[in-house]
């Protein structure tokens, strides 16, 4: 029987991300957990332990820029992982 709950194969590497900063704060695991949730679900997190650092890098820049809010702070990461797969428009297409 399945009971539609999400769970994911890389919960256990997301359980406690390394923060390079001393002023942790439980809302930047939750903004974490979060955007990866998002990511993996959106087949957005292949490169799984790269996308997680892009958007924890993300997290960090905007909780030092003073944004506190948990979705603010999961939608930045999400977008910074995204405009990174995007691809740049100084690429010529090759014929």
């Amino acid at each position: 029987m399945t009971s539609g709950v999400f769970i994911s194969e890389k919960v256990s590497e997301r359980l406690m991300y390394p923060w390079p900063i001393g002023d942790f704060d439980n809302a930047m695991d939750v903004a974490l957990d979060a955007a990866m949730n998002y990511l993996e679900r959106t087949g957005q997190a292949e490169k799984f332990v790269e996308v997680q650092r892009v958007a924890a890098m993300a997290i960090v820049a905007a909780w030092k820029r003073g944004e506190r809010h948990r979705v603010k702070l999961t939608n930045i990461a999400i977008a910074a992982v995204e405009r990174k797969a995007e691809p740049s428009p100084n690429l010529k297409r090759s014929r």
